[in-house]
């Protein structure tokens, strides 16, 4: 097989595990924020302040938002939100292979690009609708092109700076401090390399931060106080030192957990190919540090090697932890299982068999699952109640969809327990929002009412009759499970 068909295979298998995103709708409750706020600032004309039903929204930085409108207004509300997870995943399959293959040799680049196409928290991700792939592809450049600033030309830097500013822009500070700790890990460790530090320093931190300041100084313009308090303090600062009481393990005992925990996902994340890290990490020797010269690749190896292990650490420390985090590590070690694997005597065509059948695998099981989950956990009702009310027209309200017990909503192939934000972005449109059926009953013109099963009760019809009011159910065409959410039709009584 010619070189140039051998890479059409390899970009057609790595990006199988990705296709049929669109065969289901968002998931609450994080895919369902991102894309209700996507939705919002396409309806409001809106680049600078992320809204939520109608109220400034600061969980992420917006370069996810910017990503996807176009994909929401061009695609729609199944085929467009996911793009731009696929497009940058794919974007990180493209930097590694074109590293690997650079600095190690063809077989390298294509191995690597099929190992972490076909690794589960990369597909699992890449499919939905987050900030991590966007994050993913820009750390992942930015440290690609650092190490080729200080190998081959000191202006790589330039560009190093532009991705760690996209990366900012991605998911917050957190791609700087990263950056920082494994910079400056390498000029200790790797003394032959420190001259190289020492150039276009000045020029970079300018490119960043022009880069950062596209969005940061609008945003702060426009919003002040709010977005200093609701973005740099509380979802920055506040996420790593345990300000998210939900995902956050506290103390020693945290911290053993979460080493625990982060490498059942890295197993389980990267599996087969993370039966191999041991084997491909790189060993130093304890007399000598091998510089990088053109016939020794040692010292690249050690840089991916500590770049994954800074990530690893990292959020192992971090207050808050979920498995998601741990993506940035894994396109270092697809480049350093993928150049393990070359460098075996035996002929790696059966890891490249293997890979391309691991995307197969991957291809089946995602799409399995997700459209499994999406029916199960009550989200296709969801959005087929929303798509009715939408075609119907009129306003909406949610009443009492957060949960009313603590045994309700989570780990459960049912609907959550949550306000349910993807309803917004079906809907294209704010709603009320509300636990009380009187600021519902006050409305002057007919609503529609989204609530839960057993929230409105009998004593709820009685009450609106005497406010003037008419509730009636409604049925429309939905899936065949059973209902799990009800559609009320709040209307002024007929005299």
């Amino acid at each position: 097989m010619s070189s140039r068909n051998r890479w059409l295979v390899v970009w057609v298998f790595a990006l199988l595990p990705l296709l049929g995103w669109w065969l289901y709708g968002l998931f609450d409750v994080d895919e369902g924020f991102y894309g209700a706020v996507t939705a919002e600032m396409n309806r409001r004309g809106e680049w600078i302040t992320p809204f939520y039903n109608g109220k400034p929204w600061f969980e992420k930085p917006i370069l996810l938002y910017w990503l996807a409108k176009p994909c929401l207004m061009l695609f729609g509300d199944m085929f467009g939100p996911r793009l731009p997870s696929v497009l940058t995943g794919l974007a990180s399959y493209g930097v590694i292979a074109w590293f690997a293959k650079r600095r190690f040799n063809e077989t390298a680049g294509q191995l690597a690009a099929l190992m972490l196409a076909s690794s589960l928290l990369v597909v699992g991700t890449g499919r939905m609708m987050m900030t991590d792939l966007p994050l993913v592809a820009c750390f992942t450049a930015a440290m690609i092109t650092f190490w080729e600033s200080l190998v081959e030309k000191p202006t790589w830097r330039i560009w190093t700076a532009g991705f760690l500013g996209l990366g900012v822009l991605a998911k917050g500070p957190v791609a700087l401090i990263l950056f920082a700790i494994i910079a400056g890990w390498t000029y200790w460790r790797e003394p032959e390399l420190r001259p190289a530090f020492r150039k276009y320093w000045p020029h970079g931190i300018a490119v960043m931060c022009v880069v950062i300041g596209v969005w940061y100084v609008p945003a702060y313009l426009q919003n002040g106080q709010l977005f200093v308090e609701k973005f740099l303090i509380e979802q920055n600062v506040g996420r790593f030192t345990g300000g998210d009481a939900a995902h956050t393990l506290p103390g020693i005992s945290g911290l053993v957990a979460g080493a625990g925990m982060y490498i059942g996902v890295l197993f389980l994340g990267m599996f087969p190919w993370s039966l191999f890290i041991w084997k491909a990490w790189p060993r130093r020797a304890a007399t000598t540090i091998d510089a990088p010269t053109p016939g020794n690749d040692e010292a690249l190896r050690r840089y991916l090697a500590t770049w994954a292990a800074v990530v690893f650490i990292f959020f192992t420390i971090s207050g808050a932890k979920l498995v998601h985090y741990l993506l940035p590590m894994m396109p270092p070690l697809a480049i350093l299982i993928a150049a393990y694997a070359t460098g075996l005597e035996k002929s790696p065509k059966r890891w490249f068999t293997a890979a391309i059948a691991s995307c197969v695998v991957m291809f089946g099981l995602s799409n399995g699952v997700f459209n499994w989950w999406y029916k199960a956990s009550g989200q296709s009702e969801v959005h087929a109640i929303c798509r009715y009310v939408k075609k119907e027209g009129g306003a909406v309200a949610l009443y009492q969809m957060g949960r009313r017990n603590k045994d309700l909503g989570t780990g459960k192939p049912k609907l959550q327990e949550t306000s349910l934000p993807s309803l917004l972005m079906v809907l294209d449109q704010t709603a009320i929002d509300t636990d009380s059926l009187d600021e519902i009953l006050k409305a002057p013109t007919p609503i529609w009412i989204i609530t839960r099963e057993n929230r409105i009760k009998p004593a709820d019809f009685i009450a609106a009759q005497k406010a003037g009011r008419q509730l009636g159910e409604v049925k429309p065409p939905l899936p065949e499970d059973a209902f799990k959410l009800y559609l009320v039709r709040s209307a002024p009584a007929v005299k």
